[in-house]
């Protein structure tokens, strides 16, 4: 499997961009989630800023508690994180991730408008 996660320089910041894109099958879903929160986990860098995109892909209910344990595991290393690809109904599942982790995942539809939050001065 293709590394789905990696640094991005943006405004002279690195971002950690994760791409889950076009998952439609849930046990890829899975296999790509564990791969890229282990990533984290090992690297063990902190206040990071990340992306995680999730254009064009499927949300069941195997998935949607992967990303709330993927939250949980990754949320000590996080400083701001978007999410791109959140319209509709996507919304409403990132309000639920955001409610199971007790985080902040910000939404966007736009990688350009989710890089120039991630690194506007907070």
């Amino acid at each position: 499997m293709a590394s789905r996660i990696y640094p991005i320089w943006h405004n002279g910041k690195k971002i950690y961009f994760t791409d889950w894109s076009k998952l439609l099958d849930v046990n890829e879903a899975l296999a790509v989630i564990e791969e890229t929160v282990s990533f984290i986990e090992k690297n063990n860098e902190f206040k990071l800023l990340e992306i995680l995109d999730v254009r064009g892909s499927y949300a069941s209910t195997k998935v949607l508690l992967a990303l709330k344990d993927a939250g949980k595991r990754t949320k000590q290393f996080s400083k701001k994180k978007a999410m791109v690809g959140i319209k509709g109904s996507k919304r409403v599942l990132l309000m639920a991730v955001n409610r199971f982790i007790d985080g902040s995942i910000k939404g966007f539809e736009d990688i350009e408008e989710a890089k120039e939050w991630l690194t506007s001065i907070d």
